[in-house]
């Protein structure tokens, strides 16, 4: 897989799967999130293995497939974990009618791009802030920066206060407070309807909404994935007049703790997009910085059409992302 890709350390791997590719994580995301899309589930001829995606629906029966949404990872549902399924998913997908399919591989599971890339599928790296949870939360919190850990510290002494959201209603005070964000940095790479957040929030078992208040006010908030041995952090949003009470960092603690608490490996703070603020904020948690790979296959026929069409029209289409793929 390349230099950066062998630096990946033992012992941060696990041979767990992923949720993102669980049928209730797409269900849910596929009924709240899109139209024109419907839960794609791929079964291996020779074995019980199977994957489940999103399938957008085009024009003239053609597909584009995404495991999973939002840049997130997938991996098959493999009992065995040998992964010679994959080749075999891999043919069910390269046809005619699909113009082509994305699919992120997490930074643990550098054995399932080894087999991606066997397939012939190009790839590109990225990183992601991991850190490690393999020592009792007080050892890891002296590992902090000491600028994290004051942070967190006056996050308490201001009198934030964070808890795990259990009602529905705390979602849409989450979502107010997104959709606020949203409209100030119009620079996200994602963004979601409210219904999504209420799907997810209904995946009660891996799905957890840590809100922080100030007296009764919630101030910032944060959502975290229970996604195999990993604690992803997915998204979290805040309230820019409340800055300086720090309660992001506050929400990031208590979620760290969860995860000692819950026995998982690791704490992914997820990508930085090459944005230096985000890079800083998570270097504060002692996170190491580790591989990811995205794999794309764009169908050669479909590519042509589109470029050949471009040509004529005096556009550029280029197809770089299912979202970009001509309807």
């Amino acid at each position: 897989m390349g230099r950066q890709a062998r630096m990946l350390t033992s012992n941060i791997c696990a041979s767990e799967g992923t949720f993102f590719s669980q049928e209730k994580f797409i269900q849910a995301v596929a009924h709240a999130e899109i139209a024109n899309v419907r839960v794609l589930r791929l079964q291996s001829a020779n074995s019980s293995a199977h994957l489940f995606g999103l399938e957008y629906s085009h024009t003239h029966n053609r597909r584009s497939v995404s495991f999973a949404p939002f840049g997130l990872p997938a991996y098959p549902n493999d009992a065995d974990l040998r992964l010679e399924c994959v080749s075999s998913l891999i043919a069910q997908l390269k046809t005619i009618l699909t113009v082509g399919f994305d699919w992120n591989v997490r930074f643990d599971h550098e054995h399932l791009a080894k087999e991606l890339e066997g397939c012939g599928l190009s790839y590109f790296n990225d990183t992601t802030h991991v850190l490690r949870l393999d020592r009792p939360y007080g050892d890891i919190f002296r590992e902090f920066s000491a600028s994290a850990r004051n942070k967190i510290r006056r996050a308490g002494r201001n009198g934030v206060v964070v808890y795990r959201a259990t009602e529905s209603a705390d979602v849409g005070t989450y979502y107010q407070m997104y959709k606020k964000m949203i409209a100030e940095r119009p620079s996200w790479r994602f963004i979601h309807n409210e219904s999504t957040f209420s799907a997810l929030f209904n995946l009660k078992d891996d799905v957890i909404l840590l809100l922080a208040k100030f007296n009764d006010t919630v101030i910032s908030g944060g959502w975290f994935i229970r996604d195999g041995a990993s604690f992803c952090y997915w998204q979290g949003a805040m309230k820019y007049q409340y800055k300086s009470y720090f309660p992001q960092y506050a929400v990031i603690d208590c979620a760290i703790r969860l995860g000692c608490i819950d026995k998982m490996k690791s704490f992914n703070l997820g990508q930085s997009l090459k944005i230096q603020s985000l890079e800083q904020f998570k270097s504060f948690w002692g996170a190491q910085k580790v591989p990811c790979w995205t794999f794309v296959w764009r169908n050669p026929i479909w590519s042509s059409i589109s470029r050949i069409r471009s040509v004529i029209h005096g556009t550029r289409c280029p197809i770089s992302s299912i979202s970009e793929v001509e309807h």
